[in-house]
This record gives structure tokens, C-alpha cells and sequence, in this order.
């Protein structure tokens, strides 16, 4: 028998939201973007702590668009292919089992109804929602949870990104204590970000600082310190130091009271690093990761390895074990293995395989970069629209004719106006302004011809985002 339905009225949110899910979820290795992460979250706020089974849960597209503070035109087209596209994603739980780790991935929606494309006839908006349900297995990570879990206020990651929301949940879970420490691989792993930002510097920039400063002004903590922790002079752990905010500071937060700046000094929040180095050095390690092919199978003395180690890094090694091994494996080294490897590792021999590896790594970072770019032209191409309804919105108030000159000029278009005339004959009677705003091409077709009549209200923003658009396009090559 199919679950009932739990419709959500669309009414004003008040009051607290809870958000509850087992810490090993929050541990989970997954990898959502930002509208996958609004949509999941609404999900688990139609969760009850009376559930024991989950329900049929109704999405509003207009609720998703007040919860979150989202502009009231984005498009039901993102919330759509959220929800298709978390059927496709899943949670990698890890575990331990009997000295070996495991890993248990849970597919996460099990159904999704939606409104199908292309559809924008009159009372469309009564349609704009989405019919989740969630696999059974996802049970024991969000239902009837008694210990080992975390529970935090919807309203507190409302304005934060993908990121953000994952570290704030993951200090969440150690907020009686004020302190955590996370390494780095760890991090990588549960954001699934091993193939991206080699460097620490690039994941600090990138992923930690804007957290950092996204979680400090919007939620209910205070991260104070950031300490790095070293093995040699490789950063491998970040320890998190956090406090809990005043009730007073969360309500300014969220506009409850009078408003008051969140800023920091020099824009960013005071991140004191504290140089916390292991008495492991990277020399060390390396050493002791190695020894056993190097010194044991290709006969290197461990004084000439340790050598070698002073001045390279651990990818210089891998390369030049990969290569030996190749090598020998194709006949290519008669005798002196060691000889070899001390030359590879010395001179950085590469290989076809290898080259072909590096060839790929920069296909895959080139095309990472693209993505990006086109994604920012996306936005851009999103906000420039969203600037000139704007404008034409503070128009047709202040000039409400405007709109019925725009179709005026449009009918004397031959083009349009045989557009138009084929949709009076099929309605049976002229259009009306009504008409030409629920089309949404006719729709276009107006806001072009009002940026056409009165362009100089327009000039000097389509300027802009054209010299932006051509700048971004341009790096597209």
C-alpha cells in the first residue's frame, strides 16, 4: 500500500525547524551541490520524531524559495533536477570490521514525482511541487534516533553553501566539548574531493576559509581558532576551537532584532594559526611508507634512501617506484634494480603510462576549469536577467503603459505578429496583457521590446554584464 502523502501548507515557517541525523551520516562520504543540499534538507524537515517509518513527503517549490531566502523567480526547473538527481547519488557509511574498513552505501530517494517540462499555462504554480520518498534503508541514519546522532536548527544553514554545511554539521556534533580535530584526507574523503585541490593551500582557500566565514555570520556558532597540524611541513589535520553565540547575536542573525554588522577585521574572521608540528618528520614517513619495496625489493641501502628523501616530495617517490616496477616487468633492467630507482627518482624517468597519467591530469584539471568558468557564466547570464526584471518591474510602475506600447511595437512586427495571430485564432479572441505574461515567450518577447523603447534606462547595466559575459567566454578559449 503507497504511503499517504504529508503535504506541507505552504504557511510562514515559524519557530524552530529540527534537522536530526545520525552521526554516521554526517560522516558519510557524499558530494552534493547547493540545490541537492536544499532539497535534502527539506526533505528531513517533514520528518517527525513520533516517525517510524517514513512518509510520501510533498515539496513546495514556493516553500523551498521562502526557507531559504532564495529570489521568488529562480527557476522549479533547479528543484526538479535536484530531486531526479538524488536518485541517482547514495552515502557511503564507513565502518570497521574486524580490523578492516567497510563501507555500506545507501541509496538515499526512492520515488520522485514532478511536474514534466515545457509547461506554462495559467495556474502552473499550484503544480510547482515535487513527491518525494525515501528508501527504507536510510531508517536507522533518520528515524526514531535515540544516541550517536546530531540535531541542529534548519535556520541555521539556510544562507550557507555545500561546504559550509557539512563542517558546521560536523562541529555540531562536538559542540559540548567547543573543539575538534579533522585531518585533512578525512575531510577529503567525506566531501569526496580526493581528485581535487592537491594542494593544501588551494583546499584552505577553496573549501575552509569561505566556511569558515560562512558559518561564523549566518549560524549559531563562533568558530574562534583554527590550529594546522603538521607532520614535517605537510598540514594533515585542522583543529576546529568553536563556541556556541548568545541568544541575542543568533536572533540579529536572522533578523529577529535590530540588525548589526557581522564583520571581521579586514573582512574575514581572525584565524590564529598556530604552527603545531608531530615528531614524525615527512622524511620519516616516507621512509617507513616505502622501505619495503624500496630497500627490500629493488636493494637500495637505507642510507642512500634516506638520502634521496631529504630534498623530494612523496608523488616524486610513487613516480619513480611506478616506473622501476614497469620497467622490470618489461624486461627493460638486466641487473641493477637499485641503480635504476636511485636514477628515476634522481632524474624524474617517466614512462608512456606515466606521461599518459599526466596528460590526463591536465585534460581533467583544463576541463574542471571550463566547468567552472561556464558555470560562472550561468550565474552571471541568471543575475543579469534578474537585474533587468528589476528594472522593468520599477517601470511598468512607474509607467504602467509601457507594457502596452512593447506590444504595440510587437504587433507591427511581422513575425510576432503572426505568432500572435495564430494564438488569437486558436483561443478565439484578441489577446490581452494577461495573455502576454503568462507566455512565457511572449513574456520575453515584451521585456526585450520594453529594453528596446526606453534603452537608456538598460545601457549601462547590459554593458556591464556584456563586458563580464565576453571577459568569461573569452577564458573559455
Amino acid at each position: 500500500m503507497a504511503p499517504k502523502t504529508r503535504k506541507k501548507t505552504r504557511k510562514k515557517n515559524k519557530g524552530i525547524t529540527l534537522i536530526k541525523k545520525a552521526n554516521t551520516l554526517i560522516e558519510a562520504r557524499y558530494k552534493f551541490d547547493v540545490w541537492e543540499t536544499r532539497f535534502f534538507l527539506t526533505v528531513l524537515s517533514h520528518i517527525r520524531r513520533e516517525d517510524e517509518d517514513f512518509k510520501a513527503y510533498r515539496i513546495w517549490y514556493k516553500d523551498v524559495i521562502k526557507t531559504f531566502g532564495l529570489r521568488s523567480n529562480q527557476s522549479y526547473d533547479l528543484l526538479r533536477e535536484a530531486g531526479k538527481s538524488l536518485m541517482r547519488k547514495t552515502f557511503k557509511v564507513s565502518n570497521v570490521e574486524n580490523g578492516f574498513k567497510r563501507e555500506t552505501e545507501y541509496h538515499i530517494i526512492r520515488t520522485v514525482n514532478y511536474l514534466a517540462e515545457g509547461q506554462q499555462k495559467q495556474g502552473v504554480e499550484e503544480q510547482e511541487y515535487l513527491d518525494v520518498t525515501v528508501e527504507p534503508e536510510m531508517k536507522p541514519l533518520l528515524l526514531q534516533l535515540q544516541r550517536n546522532f546530531t540535531a541542529y536548527d534548519l535556520r541555521n544553514v539556510i544562507k550557507l553553501g555545500t561546504y559550509p554545511v557539512r563542517v558546521y554539521e560536523l562541529l555540531k556534533q562536538y559542540e559540548t566539548i567547543g573543539e575538534r580535530t579533522l585531518r585533512i584526507d578525512e575531510l577529503k574523503r567525506m566531501f569526496e574531493l580526493n581528485d581535487e585541490y592537491p594542494l593544501f593551500a588551494n583546499f584552505h582557500q577553496r573549501v575552509i576559509k569561505p566556511s569558515i566565514k560562512d558559518i561564523n555570520a549566518h549560524t549559531d556558532i563562533t568558530i574562534t581558532d583554527v590550529g594546522r597540524i603538521k607532520e614535517g611541513r605537510k598540514v594533515v589535520a585542522l583543529n576546529f576551537v568553536f563556541e556556541s553565540k548568545q541568544v541575542d547575536e543568533v536572533k540579529r542573525i536572522r533578523g529577529e532584532i535590530g540588525q548589526q554588522s557581522l564583520d571581521f577585521p579586514d573582512g574575514e574572521v581572525i584565524e590564529q594559526v598556530e604552527e603545531v608540528a608531530t615528531a614524525v618528520s615527512e622524511k620519516d614517513r616516507l621512509f617507513t611508507a616505502y622501505q619495503d619495496v624500496v630497500i627490500q625489493k629493488f636493494g637500495v641501502t637505507p642510507t642512500v634512501f634516506l638520502k634521496l628523501l631529504e630534498s623530494r616530495e612523496e608523488k616524486h617517490v610513487k613516480q619513480a617506484v611506478r616506473v622501476t616496477r614497469r620497467a622490470k616487468m618489461n624486461g627493460q633492467i638486466k641487473s641493477n634494480i637499485a641503480g635504476f630507482f636511485v636514477n628515476a627518482l634522481v632524474n624524474g624517468y617517466t614512462d608512456p603510462k606515466e606521461e599518459a597519467v599526466k596528460q590526463k591530469e591536465k585534460d581533467q584539471k583544463v576541463q574542471r576549469k571550463q566547468q567552472k568558468i561556464k558555470r560562472q557564466i550561468e550565474a552571471l547570464k541568471e543575475e543579469q536577467a534578474v537585474t533587468i526584471n528589476e528594472q522593468i518591474r520599477v517601470l511598468t510602475n512607474s509607467d504602467p503603459d509601457i507594457t502596452k506600447r512593447a506590444i504595440r511595437a510587437l504587433r507591427r512586427n511581422p513575425f510576432v505578429k503572426s505568432i500572435i495571430t495564430d494564438k488569437e485564432k486558436s483561443l478565439k479572441r484578441k489577446l490581452k496583457i494577461e495573455d502576454f505574461r503568462q507566455d512565457k515567450g511572449l513574456r520575453d518577447m515584451v521585456k526585450g521590446k520594453i529594453v528596446e523603447l526606453v534603452p537608456e534606462h538598460f545601457n549601462d547595466m547590459l554593458q556591464k554584464y556584456e563586458e563580464q559575459l565576453a571577459e568569461l567566454e573569452g577564458q573559455l578559449g
